[in-house]
């Protein structure tokens, strides 16, 4: 019997067939895998998913590729917290000990995850949806992507895991009533939220010029390349020069970037920058921690500073899912939510540390982005290059 992932076909919705092929993927290895692994004499046991298959497979091919892999790999505690709210009774196992082992087992348990997702949601082009993030409008579905992810109108998209329906397509009646409500809500708040007069009480911290200089930047090299390895200079160079932060956000009318911001009596964020574009603000949240330590242990868990730094983010959300209203009553903060991405900005470059499971599970589920002090300075170089540059960063989150 064939073991390979049903194609998508025409009698069953687009999201059931999408659902069939991540679960089949995920009950064993395909055919086409089991064949290639007779012939490397690679062991791959019924039950293994088809990407942790795949994994080891290249892992066999490393030779014969003239590639090298470090076999020095752990499963992080995070995979086993994944795995219990899965209700899974047989934990992950390594064979390869290669980082591509442990990136196949996060992406099997994140594909159980969606199947489950969209045999929940049930997600049809046209139905009517709401975010699990705090404060988030309605949306309308646009379509399903082969990997399950759920895509709206007007570009945004989210898993299905993260979704609530509220009206289908097939409830005409009250499907038009909430478009059409969902839809003027939009509207009134982008409408609202781009104009720049909104945002007065916080003129003092708005760039002149969102281009950093070359003196700023050079600066920025100084402090890293002469061995800073505390967090204080580096912070009032930030404070001194704020346009290093600007290609955090996409802001075609205008850029915020305001440091030490109280939040209560018990709260201070290093820095919170804001663009203001057509969609409206774009708020990140910034926690720097020194260049001194690093991202990550060698077990792939986070070190821990950097789990301090997102337990710092983690305080300032508590506290405005509390006091959103008071935060733009009050001290101007307007358009600031709890669901507004964080940004930890900790020690030097490190080629591994991109591919860090624990570092892309927390940006996947927490919308928190971990980078280096090296990725800062490179992004503030490619914005001072060309003025029309943002980081990778910003646009990810303005499409989200």
């Amino acid at each position: 019997m064939s073991t390979a992932p049903a194609a998508l076909h025409s009698s069953e919705p687009r999201w059931a067939q999408i659902a069939a092929r991540l679960e089949a993927l995920l009950r064993q290895p395909t055919d086409a895998q089991r064949t290639l692994a007779d012939t490397l004499n690679v062991p791959l046991p019924d039950g293994l998913p088809a990407p942790v298959a795949a994994a080891r497979l290249r892992a066999a091919l490393n030779d014969a590729l003239l590639e090298r892999a470090a076999t020095d790999a752990a499963l992080p505690e995070v995979l086993n917290d994944i795995e219990s709210e899965l209700g899974i009774t047989e934990p992950a196992q390594l064979t390869t000990y290669t980082r591509a082992e442990v990136s196949a087992w996060f992406q099997s348990r994140y594909m159980l995850m969606t199947a489950r997702g969209l045999r929940a949601l049930r997600p049809e082009p046209g139905d009517v949806v709401k975010e699990h993030r705090v404060g988030e409008s309605l949306r309308t579905i646009s379509s399903v992507s082969e990997d399950g992810r759920v895509y709206f109108r007007g570009g945004r998209s989210s898993w299905p895991n993260h979704l609530t329906m509220m009206v289908r397509v097939s409830e005409h009646d009250e499907h038009d009533h909430r478009v059409t409500a969902a839809n003027s809500v939009r509207l009134e708040q982008r409408r609202g939220m781009a104009s720049p007069q909104r945002w007065a009480a916080l003129d003092e911290y708005a760039l002149r010029d969102r281009i950093p200089t070359r003196e700023a930047i050079r600066g920025l090299e100084e402090l890293l390349e002469g061995g800073e390895w505390y967090e204080e200079p580096l912070q009032r160079h930030l404070a001194a020069n704020p346009s290093l932060l600007a290609s955090l956000v996409v802001g075609g009318h205008k850029t915020w970037v305001i440091p030490k911001q109280r939040l209560g009596a018990q709260y201070v964020t290093d820095f919170l920058v804001m663009g203001l574009n057509s969609a409206g603000p774009h708020w990140v949240m910034v926690e720097l921690e020194a260049a001194r330590h690093d991202i990550h242990l060698q077990s792939g868990r986070l070190s821990a500073p950097t789990r301090h730094a997102v337990d710092q983010i983690r305080d300032w959300r508590d506290w405005l899912t509390r006091n959103v209203a008071h935060a733009e009553a009050e001290m101007g903060l307007i358009g600031l939510r709890p669901d507004d991405p964080g940004l930890i900005i900790i020690g030097r470059a490190d080629p591994h540390a991109d591919r860090n499971p624990a570092r892309m599970t927390l940006r996947a589920e927490s919308r928190i982005d971990v980078h280096s002090w090296d990725w800062l300075l490179r992004s503030a170089q490619n914005l001072s290059a060309d003025g029309s540059h943002w980081s990778d960063f910003a646009f990810e989150h303005l499409r989200q």
